[in-house]
C-alpha cells in the first residue's frame, strides 16, 4: 500500500514537472510581433509604393585554383619517388610516396602519383581506388580530376 502511494506521488511530481507554468499575454495571438518592433514600410516621394529596382545577374567570380605547397619533407619524398619511378624502380617509387602520404594523408597530388605507379606495376583495380581516393581529395581543382578520371578509364578496361 505504501509502495503504491509513493509510486502515484512520484508520477504526479513528474507529470507536474512538465506541465508549462507560463501562459501568454492577452489580447495578442500567440507568436505574433509586438507593436514596438514592427518597421513601417518605406515611403516613397509620390506617397505610392515604387518596387525596388532589379539589376542584372552577374556571374560570380570565382578564384583560380591554387595547389597547397606541400612540406618540404613531403617536396624531398616526392621527387625522390619521381627519381626512382625514371629508373624503373617502382616499388620504391611507392613506398617514397606511401612515405609521404603518412606526413600528409589529405594531400590529393601524392594520392594521384601513387596511383599512377601502381597502374605502372599494373595493378590495375588498386590504382583506380587510388585515383578515387585522390579525387575525394581534390576539391576544386579540375585538373587533378580530370588526371584521375582518365586513370580511370584507362585502369577498368
Amino acid at each position: 500500500m505504501f509502495y503504491r502511494f509513493v509510486a502515484i506521488l512520484f508520477l504526479l511530481g513528474f507529470l507536474g514537472g512538465c506541465a508549462s507554468t507560463s501562459l501568454p499575454e492577452r489580447g495578442r495571438p500567440a507568436g505574433s510581433v509586438p507593436p514596438e518592433s514592427r518597421v513601417p514600410p518605406p515611403e516613397s516621394r509620390s506617397g505610392r509604393y515604387q518596387p525596388p529596382e532589379v539589376t542584372a545577374y552577374r556571374e560570380p567570380v570565382t578564384p583560380k585554383y591554387t595547389r597547397p605547397e606541400p612540406a618540404r619533407a613531403v617536396q624531398a619524398l616526392v621527387k625522390r619517388a619521381e627519381d626512382q619511378r625514371a629508373s624503373g624502380q617502382l616499388v620504391a617509387a611507392a613506398a617514397s610516396l606511401e612515405r609521404a602520404l603518412r606526413i600528409e594523408p589529405k594531400n590529393a597530388v601524392l594520392w594521384n602519383r601513387l596511383a599512377h605507379v601502381r597502374f605502372e606495376q599494373k595493378q590495375f583495380s588498386l590504382a583506380s581506388s587510388l585515383a578515387a581516393k585522390s579525387n575525394a581529395f581534390a576539391g576544386a581543382d579540375q585538373s587533378l580530376r580530370a588526371d584521375n578520371n582518365r586513370l580511370i578509364s584507362r585502369a577498368r578496361r
